[in-house]
């Protein structure tokens, strides 16, 4: 049986015990070591520390005292576009599917066709038409855009330091068309605002319902804008999307108008001649009369078919016109949320790290002056 070394034992457990750790592997000691150097590091910077945080915090308090906390209230309608009928495709259940993105194959390009709505609904010319809208606010008939400059906010944000902006208002409603410079310039910034104060969205993307919503500064400010642009969409909706019909109606009417005008003139002649040719019985002048009275009969025929082609076109423009029907309207009161700045707990977190950048550069300076 072969003897045992025990030298060779024991400088075999001295080489174990003194190999070194691999790189991506931390000893407890060393971890230990580590604290206890954080500890020393934190007692020799504490009040440096406690310094630079807490002018971070007064700063950001300061910036707190300046800065006037904002209230916003919220105001939600939800509505289903349905009720009109178009040819082609799946009809109404095809139309209304293909107006919020429910519809298959290629992209249509009807402005009120999927994401296109949406867009649509948020664009400038609508918000326009929107704001020169009248709507009664607290028992007066009030233009809506001069409702939107004096309680919105904008006057005392984005045009502080501009009088002639603070001080102005629309006279009347216009049409972008009839804009003065001034008015451009003041509804491009209104525009601009609004466009961070509404959303348009659907709820659910199996569902065909859509919610347009708004959060403004003021309770009837924010109720009155849904109310009324929700009316300008529909309006504007309902006129283009049945402009075709609209235009065959007008044409029919028009038709019928002046077929009854030359009846009319027809129908006079005819009474005039008999009046002056009640004793004559001479052959030609019976034909003058039966040419009269053909074309009054033939006249009369066109006429009430015209009558009957035109109501017909007034019975479909009803069936094709789109309708809103409103989910859930607006409730008062709205929502209201306290939007308070964060000065102080910026202020504190941006010095905390600027603390920590502070003191390890000093730190590490004063480890390679130990060094030399």
């Amino acid at each position: 049986m072969a003897s045992i070394n025990v030298n060779d034992t024991t400088n075999q457990n001295q080489l174990a015990a003194s190999r070194p750790l691999p790189p991506d592997q931390i000893s407890p000691k060393s971890v230990v070591l580590r604290i206890v150097e954080l500890k020393y590091v934190f007692q020799r910077n504490w009040k440096l520390l406690i310094i630079i945080v807490a002018l971070g915090a007064a700063i950001g308090f300061t910036y707190d005292l300046l800065h006037k906390t904002r209230i916003t209230y919220t105001g939600t309608i939800m509505f289903n576009l349905g009720g009109g009928s178009s040819g082609g495709g799946f009809g109404e259940l095809g139309q209304l599917a293909g107006a919020f993105g429910l519809s298959s194959g290629a992209p249509d390009a009807n402005i009120f066709v999927g994401d296109n709505f949406l867009i649509y609904a948020k664009s400038r010319p609508v918000i326009e038409k929107t704001l020169m809208q009248t709507d009664t606010i607290d028992g007066k008939d009030t233009l809506l855009v001069n409702y939107y400059i004096r309680h919105s906010g904008i006057r005392d944000k984005e045009w502080e330091d501009n009088d002639s902006l603070r001080a102005f208002y629309f006279k009347r409603a216009k049409v972008p068309a009839e804009y003065t410079k001034m008015e451009q310039l003041v509804m491009s910034d209104i525009f601009t605002r609004i466009g961070t104060e509404m959303a348009v969205k659907q709820p659910e993307r199996k569902s065909s319902f859509m919610e347009l919503s708004s959060f403004m500064e003021d309770e009837k400010l924010a109720a009155a804008f849904l109310t009324t642009h929700l009316k300008t969409i529909e309006a504007d909706y309902q006129k283009k999307q049945t402009k075709k019909t609209r235009e065959m109606y007008d044409l029919l009417t028009s038709r019928a108008d002046s077929i009854a005008r030359k009846l009319t003139g027809t129908e006079n002649s005819l009474a005039k001649y008999l009046d002056q040719n009640q004793q004559i019985i001479v052959a030609q002048a019976r034909i003058q009369e039966n040419k009269l009275n053909r074309n009054s009969g033939f006249l009369t025929t066109l006429y009430y078919q015209a009558l009957q082609q035109a109501d017909n076109m007034r019975l479909s423009l009803i069936r094709e016109t789109p309708l809103f029907t409103i989910i859930k309207p607006v409730y008062f009161p709205l929502y209201r949320e306290v939007l308070a700045t964060a000065g102080l707990q910026i202020g504190v977190a941006c010095s905390l790290v600027l603390a920590i950048l502070v003191i390890f550069l000093k730190e590490t300076y004063r480890s390679i002056m130990r060094a030399q």
